[in-house]
């Protein structure tokens, strides 16, 4: 079984020119991911089409051998991480809230879950953060809280969109030293899109790099 998977893949926007030529590729075995390239050459895209979040403009995708369609974020075991932006909205909730979202809005935490979760906050350098408000957090504590709300229901796939934007060398050292080993000890698969990761090219399993040259409108895809 493949974790991810497509075939003859074109990304892109309705009523605009594809981002991509044509590509396909497959993900069969846990580690971390890369998806390098430039500003608006179609890394986010790509990473949103594969989650289904973005009707891709022609091929397929496979997500565990499933049609995107049929995929259920939470009980597939999908996480996802967007930029540190789009969780701006959360003003007036605590750490603890916002990360509990990450188990559904039906789910019933026990004291043993609230545990698990003071336990996760302390791995990823948050212990004692729980009862804080969210908009009080910097931008890399922002990008772990939601790290973590994305690995509270144990994923086998972690989709993350630029995480080490926000954080200096030596956090962004710490990121990927947990990252690699959650997909270690757990047999996760991680995808992170970044402009360039030259100082962290030991932690990849396997890059996805966007090229394009100055005159061209699309990008071309080396796996």
């Amino acid at each position: 079984m493949s974790y991810l998977s497509w075939k003859d893949l074109v990304i892109g926007y309705p009523q605009k020119a594809s981002l991509i030529h044509p590509f396909s590729g497959e993900i069969s075995e846990p580690g971390i991911y890369a998806i390098l390239g430039q500003n608006g050459c179609g890394k986010s895209t790509l990473l949103k089409t594969w989650l289904g979040l973005i009707r891709p403009m022609a091929g397929s995708v496979l997500i565990n051998d499933a049609p995107i369609p049929t995929v259920h974020n939470i009980s597939q075991g999908i996480g996802y991480v967007p930029q540190s932006h789009a969780v701006n909205k959360y003003f007036h909730i605590t750490v603890l809230d916002f990360i509990k979202q990450g188990r559904g809005p039906q789910y019933r935490f026990t004291a043993k879950d609230i545990e698990d979760i003071e336990a996760l906050l302390s791995e990823w350098q948050l212990a004692g953060y729980q009862n804080r408000s969210f908009h009080e957090l910097s931008g890399g504590q922002k990008t772990r809280a939601m790290i973590v709300r994305a690995i509270l229901s144990c994923p086998k796939m972690l989709f993350l969109d630029e995480p080490l934007a926000s954080l200096d060398t030596c956090c962004q050292q710490q990121l990927m030293d947990t990252l690699e080993q959650l997909a270690c000890d757990h047999k996760v698969c991680i995808f992170i899109v970044d402009h360039h990761l030259e100082n962290f090219k030991n932690y990849l399993t396997r890059s996805i790099a966007f090229t394009r040259k100055h005159d061209q409108t699309r990008s071309t895809v080396i796996i």
